[in-house]
């Protein structure tokens, strides 16, 4: 059932998740990038909004505080898989591995070498902050719409 704090938290996910991509692209030179990063991370911060955040909407400040850092750790958690997934499955149709050992072991190791080039203190900060502050507002969201 749609309510207004599953919407909001869906687009202010999304357009974190975008925002965060255009910002930690420059970060990820070396690696191998899909040219549509920003687009899927924001489809994964609208279904993390969507499914996380805002049916969890409606527990005060703390809980607010706690629901927006939750689903965007998850989001994020989310995100690496995605991409580590894209990443070996690529290679793989490429031919690039000998069995699929092979091919999770680099989606794991995309995985981590993604995750360390993320840990500068502007991206640390962006989803930190924007996760709090999405929270909050969708518990203001909840609170106006009832």
């Amino acid at each position: 059932m749609p309510t207004a704090s599953k919407l909001v938290g869906a687009l202010l996910f999304a357009a974190l998740g975008f925002v965060a991509s255009v910002l930690a692209l420059p970060m990820l030179e070396g690696l191998t990038v899909n040219p549509n990063t920003p687009q899927i991370n924001a489809v994964i911060g609208f279904c993390m909004g969507w499914f996380i955040a805002g049916p969890r909407a409606g527990g005060g400040f703390r809980d607010g505080m706690s629901n927006g850092i939750t689903t965007t750790t998850i989001g994020l958690l989310t995100v690496l898989v995605t991409h580590g997934t894209i990443f070996a499955l690529r290679a793989s149709w490429r031919g690039r591995f000998r069995d699929p050992t092979d091919a999770m072991e680099a989606m794991v190791d995309f995985m981590l070498q993604s995750a360390l080039r993320l840990v500068h203190p502007q991206e640390i900060l962006l989803l930190g902050l924007g996760g709090i502050g999405i929270g909050l507002l969708l518990e203001f969201t909840h609170s106006r719409a009832r």
